[in-house]
């Protein structure tokens, strides 16, 4: 068997990046990739990766967004603000105050899911095919998230532009017009949120960014900047991962029909059949870290200032976590999936996200229509870090 090597911009991995995962965590776990990072894809080495205080979630020295580039680059001095680079206590911090905010919103503002769901619905049953993801999973994602935060809906399409370029802060900028644009875009959306909190400092409203303005916690606060930079990122994450996480949990149900009619005759199923489409295929396959100290693991010695990639997709299908690890079982007793995270790392939005993947799956199952795929096979992104499709048409059976 030739050696697997962890190269992810191949096309055989852009395809299927499994069958790579599962040599690599079988025959080197920690596995040192040609371009000199590591990677962990055993899902004990990933777990215990999470919360190892070796290892920094701060942009490596040699990235754009390093810190050193706070006053020359709007990308890194957002990613000097915002949690998923920050290490404790500043993100122990930040992260407290966001999580307060959030979950009282969240319960005591839940959004209208179904709904929605059944006003974008409608006008697709009366199509023989649609794009699952631009026709259903991303106004759904955009029209939650801009509700929740408190933005206006007609100002989703210029929103969702700037969350397109926020999602190079989190892999290689390939270019210098990438690099422009992705300043650009930022800075605009900088601009656009510093409106919307004038407008709440004058008049605070029911809304999300209302809650981050005002949240306090024994005399700690949120600076302007970092309200700001934060709603960015609840924003993009908020679009681009969960119409990605829809599509990928479409096209986990269209592969086992048998979901339709779980979901439609005991909805009480919907979150283990979500749980279990974002355990085998999560649109957030791995996250990096960068060692703080020179440090063994597994017998492979780790240098300052290497970056560690945690891959969360291939934790996911460890056979000595889970049982037929590659199978799709929603009715698995215990689902320990790594998918959004874990630890003081985890995703804060993962409630939220879940609600829109089940009662959006709900929605598609009681419509009293099924969908198959509208194409010989589906096609996947290129893009370091992410398992995105680049579309989902359908058509109904």
């Amino acid at each position: 068997m030739t050696r697997a090597v962890f190269d992810p911009m191949s096309p055989d991995f852009v395809r299927d990046p499994y069958p790579i995962y599962a040599q690599l965590r079988a025959n080197d776990p920690v596995h040192l990739s040609p371009m000199g990072f590591w990677v962990l894809t055993a899902h004990a080495d990933v777990v215990a990766a999470i919360n190892d205080d070796r290892l920094s979630n701060r942009p490596s020295r040699f990235a754009v967004t390093h810190a050193r580039n706070r006053d020359k680059y709007a990308a890194a001095d957002v990613a000097g603000n915002i949690i998923p680079f920050l290490d404790p206590p500043e993100h122990t911090r930040a992260r407290k105050l966001i999580s307060k905010a959030f979950y009282a919103h969240l319960r005591e503002h839940p959004p209208d899911v179904a709904g929605r769901c059944d006003r974008l619905l409608a006008p697709l049953l009366k199509q023989p095919q649609f794009d699952a993801i631009a026709d259903l999973g991303r106004p759904l994602a955009a029209g939650v998230v801009a509700e929740f935060l408190g933005l206006p809906e007609q100002d989703l399409e210029r929103l969702q532009a700037w969350s397109h370029w926020y999602f190079y802060l989190f892999s290689p900028i390939p270019s210098q017009e990438v690099l422009d644009g992705l300043n650009r875009g930022l800075t605009e959306f900088r601009e656009y949120l510093a409106g919307v909190l004038e407008q709440r400092r004058q008049q605070p409203a029911d809304d999300l960014i209302s809650r981050l303005m005002q949240a306090d916690d024994d005399g700690a606060q949120l600076s302007g900047a970092e309200v700001i930079d934060t709603c960015m990122l609840l924003f993009a994450d908020g679009v681009e991962n969960v119409d990605s996480g829809f599509g990928n949990c479409v096209l986990a149900f269209m592969e086992h029909p048998d979901s339709w009619e779980m979901l439609r005759a005991r909805p009480e199923l919907g979150a283990a059949l979500v749980s279990e489409s974002l355990r085998l295929n999560p649109p957030g396959q791995f996250i990096s870290k960068i060692a703080r100290e020179d440090f063994e693991l597994q017998g492979r010695k780790l240098r300052k200032d290497q970056a560690v990639i945690l891959v969360l997709a291939a934790a996911n299908r460890d056979p000595q976590v889970f049982e037929d690890p590659d199978d799709f079982l929603p009715e698995r007793s215990k689902n320990r999936h790594l998918s959004f995270g874990r630890g003081r790392h985890a995703c804060i939005g993962a409630p939220l996200v879940e609600l829109e993947l089940v009662q959006a799956s709900q929605a598609l199952a009681n419509c009293g229509r099924r969908l198959r795929l509208a194409v010989d096979a589906p096609q996947w992104q290129a893009r370091l870090g992410h398992r995105w499709l680049t579309a989902l048409p359908v058509a109904w059976n």
